[in-house]
């Protein structure tokens, strides 16, 4: 049984905003590591000088991915990327970089091409990687899913898929060290799913969570796990019911159940960001505004957004616990613009420009507290291969 929690009223401090995506790609580079990495000192160099407020090149991916890869930290700091769109389908590549030194190196493959899958640290080290599509228009969704162990560097597929087909859903590492997969694209065009199922490490096997399911399928959407051990559910697409881009619901590992916040969200949000701040409120970005979510009150406020309207840009949480959009696309046009947000303020700022426009990026806080993109498309929609850094 779906409960509504009850709503104080919203105060809409409207303007421009942000979210996610477009898409295409191009190439693939050399399997040399020497060509296509920086010397070891002038990225050691970068990282030990880089100034605040600029955007450095950093290094380059021996394959250029346009959009649907991920990139997930690992225990050590080294950031592994997967898949993605690369050359008009999903590719099988894998790449590490070390954001200390910048060196890339490519990985033996995945076992399976993927776009729109999800990756998830795991608590001993290893990853998780789940469902997504092959970029062909034909397979849209998948069950199958591997794990990538980063001592052998290797990736073994389970011997047990997903209990469903899906793809551009979301696997959120619980406290427990299960990981929550919901929703999802189905194997049909038409079809969003409401299901969700847990995986468990241990036993390296999945669970439906059935009767258990969603308040509104769900694709696209993001989710969050809260200070609380709830995961914070936003937004997406969902073409059955038509609730999932205004709604939001929280899961609860405790009693096993999905809430439906009778908060909607102030904008109509299909392809949603979450970024957490240091606050522990969290931000869902959108191309006509923001919001920001208070775990407390359960509740969503609207805030000003970015002051360049956008959208598909990369973002990212800061140090300073607030936070940075990078790019993305803006009145019909790839944007190369930096904005910051200020926790103190509550505005955004302009903070400089990329070196190359770009959409579709993925953007991480990396070890040596600079901000990476990795990946995205430029103007001429070409995948792109270069990583940049932020210093904030």
């Amino acid at each position: 049984m779906k409960k509504l929690l009850k709503c104080p009223p919203l105060s809409h401090s409207l303007s421009l905003g942000l979210s996610l995506l477009v898409a295409t790609v191009l190439s693939s580079a050399s399997c040399q590591a020497s060509a296509l990495e920086p010397a070891r000192s002038e990225t050691s160099e970068l990282v030990a000088k880089g100034r605040a407020g600029r955007v450095y090149a950093f290094t380059r991916l021996h394959v250029a991915r346009s959009q649907g890869h991920t990139v997930t930290p690992l225990g050590d700091g080294r950031l592994l990327v997967l898949g993605g769109r690369s050359d008009n389908r999903a590719t099988r590549a894998a790449e590490l970089i070390d954001p200390l030194t910048g060196q890339v190196e490519l990985l033996s493959s995945m076992v399976q091409a993927r776009q729109g899958h999800a990756a998830t640290l795991l608590p001993d080290g290893r990853v998780l990687v789940t469902g997504g599509d092959l970029g062909d228009g034909r397979v849209l969704a998948m069950s199958s899913a591997e794990i990538f162990d980063p001592v052998s560097k290797t990736f073994q597929a389970l011997p047990r898929p997903m209990t469903l087909e899906r793809s551009r859903h979301t696997a959120t590492l619980l406290n427990s060290g299960k990981v929550l997969i919901a929703g999802g694209q189905g194997l049909s065009p038409a079809m969003v799913t409401f299901s969700a199922e847990l995986f468990d490490p241990v036993s390296g096997s999945f669970e439906s969570l059935a009767p258990q399911r969603l308040v509104a399928p769900r694709t696209y959407h993001a989710a969050a796990l809260l200070a609380s051990g709830q995961v914070l559910i936003v937004g997406g697409t969902d073409w059955q019911t038509l609730r999932a881009p205004t709604s939001a619901e929280l899961y609860d590992p405790v009693r096993n159940t999905f809430t439906q916040l009778a908060c909607p969200l102030s904008f109509r949000n299909e392809m949603p960001q979450l970024i957490t701040l240091g606050s522990g409120r969290v931000m869902v970005l959108n191309s006509r505004g923001a919001d920001l979510f208070d775990p407390l009150s359960q509740t969503f406020q609207a805030i000003a957004g970015p002051r360049k309207a956008r959208a598909y840009e990369a973002a990212s949480a800061l140090g300073d616990g607030g936070a940075v959009v990078l790019g993305g696309l803006s009145a019909d046009a790839v944007t190369p613009t930096v904005e910051r947000y200020d926790p103190l303020r509550g505005v955004f700022w302009s903070a400089g420009r990329l070196h190359k426009e770009r959409a579709w990026g993925v953007a991480i806080l990396a070890n040596h507290g600079g901000v990476l993109v990795i990946g995205g498309v430029d103007q001429g929609d070409a995948a792109i291969a270069d990583v940049e850094v932020y210093w904030p």
